[in-house]
């Protein structure tokens, strides 16, 4: 278990809470977070309107998603049965065919799925579920060199956070690592 994820009315909120009551931080925010082949219950499907926010708490990435439009998909699901609160845990690999065959042989069911990102061929995500749990849906994440590097970027950078600037992008971050070879923003 690499991430839970936050399904949330209000992103800026959301971070709001987390920042300055747990003092999780700090937060790399998406607006509009672009997915490709995007399919919903097995079928190509318009892909939701997505703002996500990013930060690590320890060994777990925090998640927070909001979708902004009624477009079918696992997240307008549980805002409208359940409201808000932990949606999906995240496992990464960067075995996703074989750790989807061993979910789906055990009884899984893909709901949801596509790519991340920039739609690279290691960036594919799926949301599982299975009938004989009703709680919170899993995520396989594929974690290729870039998401493990801007991953691996937001872990470092919430060490000793001293609570300054509590809100960062996701491309000022992505335009950090590209100036250094080692992947590792100084």
């Amino acid at each position: 278990m690499r991430q839970l994820c936050y399904v949330v009315p209000d992103v800026h909120a959301a971070i709001r809470h987390w920042v300055d009551g747990p003092g999780v931080g700090p937060f790399y925010y998406i607006e509009d977070s672009p997915v490709t082949d995007f399919t919903y219950r097995g079928r190509p499907a318009p892909c939701p309107r997505v703002s996500i926010a990013l930060a690590q708490q320890g060994p777990v990435q925090i998640e927070l998603l909001q979708q902004h439009d009624d477009v079918p998909s696992v997240f307008r699901t549980f805002l409208d049965t359940v409201g808000h609160g932990l949606q999906h845990i995240a496992y990464w690999t960067e075995h996703f065919d074989d750790l989807m065959a061993t979910a789906l042989s055990r009884g899984y069911v893909e709901m949801q799925a596509g790519k991340s990102g920039r739609g690279r061929p290691d960036d594919r995500f799926a949301y599982l579920e299975s009938g004989a749990h009703h709680g919170s849906m899993i995520e396989v994440s594929e974690r290729g060199a870039e998401k493990r590097a801007l991953f691996d970027a937001i872990a470092r950078a919430s060490v000793d956070w001293d609570g300054s600037d509590p809100v960062r992008t996701v491309e000022a971050l992505r335009a950090e690592l590209a100036t250094h070879t080692d992947g590792a923003p100084a």
